[in-house]
């Protein structure tokens, strides 16, 4: 489910590229910090039920330090605590639930003076440019336990992986090798997400294979001025399981079984700058992928998701952008479940900071055809001080036809309350 994600988290987490070693960066004192962040989180929902849906705290530790001239360690984990009246909680017939994460956790190698770099750990990958889904990044899983609640700088998965980065006056290349993939996050049964499909029981096994799982992949990247090209390739393993019905077992349970998928990847993105003008675009063709159809067995297609979007700069902080998104299934046919022919978004974002930059204000819309549905999302954050920030958001959802995949949440619009405080 290629949801959208924030805007303005796309910004703030803008690919995380390698330190350089080589330079002064290691003098600077910001880059060795450690910093903790405590936070809490209310949300209610204004429509259906209307109650409190949210109702958690967190414990963020991240921490990065240079050694040794050509070393950098990196870690962020974060401690959730789910109190009484959170529905991961409730889900769970809990009063409290604890869970952590952990999306990076890595060693970077940089020989000084050197033009390569190579990581080990846990990371992410980021690759595209679109705001409103998946087109080629798809190397990291997301957790979509929350839709698009879930800010998109948290949004994606750490995976165990190595990386390696060569920077020449040519281009940038860049490579990776995850061994044992992770798969997207959905929404916990029985909680305020949760969309189980099937009525009764089910039991569900893994398929066996011999096949290796392993995923590997690389993007050239050259830049021009303001602008620049990628060009990426990988062989992966897809972030969705496929699943199939095998039959009914003894006690009159659906069989499902489980299995991993492998597709390919090829493609482009570029970023042009003129004037006050930003032009960006990408295009992804995956091969196979696979879909469910009527019968409960799985079809393999070929997909080509594409965007273009426009984004012009009222001054050195505020935005406002609009993107186009298409995604085509190769040989569709009508077998094909709750997945259109040809799938198209309009994506509005606009993006302002007032008072001397200290409250940030972002609007998302988003508009899908041809199974209709609409999305919004207002955001605001207000920095109290260098420690404090208050943040109050809204989110909105109208999807009335019966083949939308938001039409489940049409009544969870919501209001999400949320502090946090840094040292």
């Amino acid at each position: 489910m290629a949801l959208a994600q924030d805007a303005t988290s796309a910004a703030n987490a803008a690919q995380s590229e390698n330190i350089d070693l080589s330079g002064d960066d290691k003098a600077n004192p910001a880059t060795k910090a450690l910093r903790t962040t405590l936070g809490h989180q209310g949300a209610y929902l204004v429509r259906g039920d209307k109650e409190v849906v949210n109702n958690r705290s967190w414990f963020r530790l991240e921490y990065s330090k240079f050694f040794l001239d050509s070393f950098y360690v990196q870690l962020d984990s974060k401690l959730n605590g789910f109190w009484k009246k959170d529905h991961r909680a409730r889900a769970d017939k809990r009063s409290t639930l604890f869970e952590t994460t952990t999306p990076e956790a890595f060693l970077q190698y940089s020989a000084a003076g050197g033009q390569t770099s190579v990581k080990v750990g846990i990371q992410k990958i980021i690759w595209g440019e679109s705001e409103a889904g998946a087109i080629t990044d798809e190397v990291s899983p997301r957790n979509y336990s929350e839709l698009f609640l879930v800010p998109l700088e948290e949004s994606r998965i750490g995976q165990m992986m190595v990386s390696v980065d060569h920077f020449t006056s040519y281009g940038d290349l860049s490579l990776f090798y995850v061994p044992k993939p992770k798969f997207n996050k959905y929404a916990a049964p029985r909680s305020a997400y949760d969309t189980y499909p099937f009525n009764g029981t089910v039991s569900i096994t893994d398929e066996k294979t011999d096949a290796k799982d392993r995923e590997f992949g690389m993007r050239w990247k050259k830049t021009f001025g303001k602008s620049d090209i990628s060009f990426m390739a990988a062989s992966l393993i897809d972030n969705n399981y496929g699943v199939r019905v095998s039959g009914m077992n003894a006690a009159g349970d659906m069989e499902l079984v489980r299995s991993k998928q492998r597709t390919r990847l090829a493609g482009v993105t570029f970023n042009y700058t003129r004037g006050h003008f930003l032009v960006k675009g990408e295009v992804g063709y995956k091969t196979p992928k696979d879909f469910a159809d009527m019968n409960g067995q799985l079809m393999d297609r070929d997909m080509v998701d594409s965007s273009l979007g426009v984004t012009y700069a009222l001054g050195q902080s505020n935005t406002i952008g609009l993107e186009a998104v298409n995604s085509h299934v190769r040989a569709w046919n009508d077998r094909i479940m709750g997945i259109p022919k040809n799938g198209n978004s309009l994506v509005l974002n606009a993006n302002f900071l007032f008072l001397n930059d200290n409250l940030s204000v972002n609007w998302l819309t988003i508009r899908s055809r041809p199974y209709s549905s609409i999305q919004s999302s207002l955001r605001t954050s207000y920095k109290w001080n260098d420690n404090t920030t208050f943040s109050i958001d809204a989110h909105l959802i109208d999807a009335q036809h019966p083949k939308s995949q938001l039409v489940t949440f049409r009544q969870r619009d919501q209001i999400v309350f949320r502090v946090q405080y840094q040292f």
